[in-house]
Order: C-alpha cells, then structure tokens, then sequence
C-alpha cells in the first residue's frame, strides 16, 4: 500500500519545500528523489522487523491521544523535556518528525511511538493526516494557506508551544491563525495574541502561561558543564536572513573589537549554513586574518554561552536565552523595521523585544556599532546586575527549569476535558 501511495505522489505534479520554515522561501524539491528514499526508508523497516529490531506491535496495538509533531532535530530541546514527562508519567504518546536524524527518534520506550514521516512529499503527506486529536507542535503557519503542511481534519485541539521567549511579533504574519490553543511562556504574550486576533477576527485560543521547556534543556546542559568564563571572551550570535547583523553589519566590526583584546566567537543562525552559505563563507575568509576571531558551528550554543561574558546579537531570541540561563548581559543591534516585512508586527504597536532587550543590556544603533563597539562592551561589563537580570526573568518567564512536566501534565489532562 505504502508503494502504490509513493507512486501517486510522484505522478501528481506538486511543489515541494525545502524547508517548513516560511522565511526562507519556498523551492522546488525533486519528487522522484524523495519517492526513492520514502521506499528505501520503507524497506529499511521491512529488514528490521526481519531481523526482529522492530516491534511494529508497539505501534499498532496502541493509539495514544497526544502527539507531538516536529520539524527535526533543530527543535529536540523544545520538545525533549516534555517528551521525559510523558514517559515518567508513563502516558503513551506519538512523537513525528520529518528529519531522520532527530535524536528523538531514538528513544526506545513503550509509551513513546516515534516515527520518521519520511522524506519530501511524503513525510508531508503523513503530516496533513496524523491521527491523534491532540497535536502538539512549536511550528509556526501549520494550516496557513500556501503552507506545505495543513491541518489534519482529525485534529481536535492543534497545541502550540513556542521554542523561544520572544512573543508572536517576531513570528511571520497568519503563524498561529489555525492553532487552537498556545502554550506561552509568560503572560506577556497574551497581549499581543489577542490584538492579533482582534485584528483578523480570529475566535479567541486558549491560551496558557506554562513556560519554556527548551530552557529546561539549556539549564541542565549549563550545571552539567564545568563553569569556564573568559572575561575578555565576546560572544556574536546572528539570526540569519535580511534580519542577521551578520547581513546587516558584516564581519569588520568584530575584526576591529578583537585588536583590544577581546576574543571573539561567531555564531551564525544554524539556518545561515543552509540557506545562506556563500554569505558565510565570505565572511570567514574576510576573518581569516584575525587570530582573535572564532567560528562556532555546533548544534547547541552551550558551549559557546558557557565561555563567553558578554554577547552581541539582533533580534534573535538567543540573547534572552544567554541573559536568563548565564545571567550575563548582552548588547542588541538595531534592525531596520524594513528588514523585517511580512511578520505579526506589523499588526502591532508595542513590540515586547524592544524594551525587554534594555532590561538584559543596552541597545546600540549602526553609527555606534561602527565608531564606539569597543566602549559599549567594556562600560556594559562594568556595570551590568545580574540580580536585575535574574529579577526580569522571574517575573518574565514561568516554570523555569521545569516547564517540560507542566506542559505534559497539562497534555495528559486536556484530553479528558476539551477533547
């Protein structure tokens, strides 16, 4: 059956994406090679149930009410805490992913029914249809028109639980419209959703402050490594796309920054390396020069966070993570509004991020970048608390360090009363 179904799709003429992200633009993806590793991937099963590697009663004896559905391993620490709490409360749930090598995937427990959705159209076929009348995902525009995944039909309540702290101004335009209910971090988004919904006529979501669950994952990594800060160890962390300082602002003003002392680590977005990799390869031969200057491209910025004593980014949310979890302070570059079309802020007249980003550090323009970086960063360090920083994030942030068993515990008892 799986056959006949993958030689459908390849006969039907569709577009594909390269990835769900709609930031980046949708590209045309080659049909017949995604069909070719749906059924080697079929096949790859097939050996393993011969071999007696695979369980399929696992899978098939249970229908569990709650999944969760991801993009792949980019998001595991967003959904990897409340993946354990499920398991601890030994609640059976699916977990989806359209990435063979999400680390989620492995896991090998009874109450966990991972399952790869396979590549290109076929994995997004599977998407459109899961089952389970409870879904939960952190991906943003599911069922938004043009969007290569829609809604499943059989979905009850579409949960989505955000896999950053700042609020859905920073989310492309119509992001949450099809969800049902928002899993939030703080009540400071509950402003923005509601104007948003006000705006379009949206019925009102339910929505709920239980907190991050991928900083559960950030603060374990954190106690689990030995403290090596490097009070001279500078930390550049760049979204990417029209909006990454590393687009905006290029590499010069770090070169620069390491001729006083500084050590610096650059981090670009790990989209950049995919989507923007002639960018990047010019900037590393622009640094190549400087002793001072780092690349850092692992997975997680752990590492990088662990070392550094201050950093340097945009709009990206990994400066509340670094502020929050390091209790360090952090300098934010001004981004022209006009690099930023097409997003929920536009609906709205007071953006979160802008004055949030004063309560971690200082907000710098393009003129001050350029002519007083250097300053900025030794007068920040100077005077930077990071009890003010601890306070904000309290008050900002709920559950921290343990949101992963309040989202499940939520999931566990949202079947029996809105299902």
């Amino acid at each position: 059956m799986q056959i006949f179904l993958v030689l459908a799709i390849l006969l039907a003429p569709a577009s594909a994406f390269a990835y769900l992200d709609p930031g980046s633009g949708a590209v045309l993806i080659n049909l017949i090679i995604a069909g070719f590793a749906a059924l080697i991937y079929s096949f790859k099963n097939l050996l393993l149930r011969i071999l007696g590697k695979h369980n399929p009663q696992k899978h098939e004896e249970i229908i569990p009410d709650i999944a969760i559905f991801s993009e792949g391993k980019s998001y595991q620490h967003t959904f990897l805490p409340i993946v354990e709490a499920l398991i601890f409360s030994k609640t059976h749930f699916s977990y989806y992913s359209l990435e063979p090598e999400d680390p989620l995937l492995e896991i090998d427990n009874d109450f966990c029914h991972n399952r790869f959705l396979g590549y290109g159209a076929m994995g997004r076929y599977r998407a459109n249809n899961l089952s389970e009348p409870i879904v939960l995902s952190t991906t943003p525009n599911i069922g938004s028109p043009g969007y290569p995944v829609r809604r499943s039909p059989k979905i009850k309540n579409l949960v989505h639980v955000f896999h950053s702290v700042v609020d859905i101004s920073m989310y492309r335009r119509g992001s949450l419209d099809s969800y049902d209910t928002v899993i939030l971090p703080g009540d400071y988004h509950i402003h923005p959703i509601r104007v948003i919904e006000a705006v379009r006529g949206l019925k009102e979501k339910h929505l709920l402050s239980l907190g991050a669950p991928y900083l559960d994952v950030l603060l374990r990594d954190k106690e689990l490594r030995i403290p090596e800060p490097r009070p001279n160890c500078i930390l550049v962390a760049s979204s990417w796309g029209d909006k990454g300082l590393l687009k905006q602002y290029g590499i010069k003003p770090f070169v620069e920054l390491t001729k006083g002392g500084f050590e610096v680590i650059i981090r670009p977005h790990p989209h950049s390396w995919k989507h923007e990799p002639e960018l990047l390869r010019s900037l590393q031969k622009e640094s190549s020069k400087s002793e001072g200057i780092v690349w850092d491209t692992a997975l997680s910025p752990v590492g990088a966070m662990n070392r550094a004593a201050l950093m340097i980014s945009d709009t990206s949310s990994v400066r509340f993570d670094f502020a929050f979890i390091y209790e360090k302070p952090v300098l934010s570059l001004e981004i022209p509004v006009e690099e930023m079309p097409g997003f929920e802020r536009d609906d709205l007249e007071e953006i979160w991020s802008d004055h949030a980003a004063l309560e971690i550090g200082r907000v710098i323009s393009r003129k001050e970048l350029e002519t007083q970086l250097e300053q900025h960063v030794t007068d920040t360090l100077a005077e930077f608390d990071a009890q003010r920083i601890r306070q904000f994030r309290d008050q900002t942030v709920l559950n921290f360090g343990h949101a992963g068993k309040a989202i499940a515990d939520f999931l566990i008892n949202f079947p029996k009363a809105k299902a």
